[in-house]
């Protein structure tokens, strides 16, 4: 089930709660949000458990603030629909020749994802 995620501004809580909600909205998992962060499995298990929270200023914050941004656009885009949020995540790119869940995941290309979903039209991406 997919559903909009409102901007956690600067509240640790709210934007570890966030990226979790994302993680699982998107199918990913919890090791791959931790490459996406920078941190490690074991960080998102206590994020998991809400033993810690993301760092204000911390590369694993600013990476989290940009996946927020980009499942609001991605949302947007694909009209709430969660199915082609994920799917749209396994199709591979012309502009990349790789799906956006491997540029994201293994090449560290959040802030290109977030880009290219920022130059699109409201329309089907």
């Amino acid at each position: 089930m997919a559903f909009a995620i409102d901007d956690p501004g600067d509240d640790p809580r709210r934007l570890s709660q966030a990226v979790l909600q994302i993680t699982q909205m998107l199918g990913l998992y919890q090791a791959e949000l931790a490459r996406i962060l920078g941190l490690q499995c074991a960080d998102i298990g206590r994020l998991a458990n809400g033993r810690w929270c993301l760092e204000p200023g911390s590369r694993a914050w600013d990476q989290a603030r940009l996946l927020v941004r980009l499942q609001q656009r991605l949302y947007t885009l694909r009209q709430g629909d969660g199915a082609a949020m994920v799917h749209w995540l396994h199709v591979d790119l012309p502009e990349w020749a790789m799906s956006p869940h491997r540029l994201l995941v293994d090449e560290g290309g959040l802030p290109a994802l977030l880009d290219y979903l920022e130059a699109c039209s409201p329309d089907p991406v």
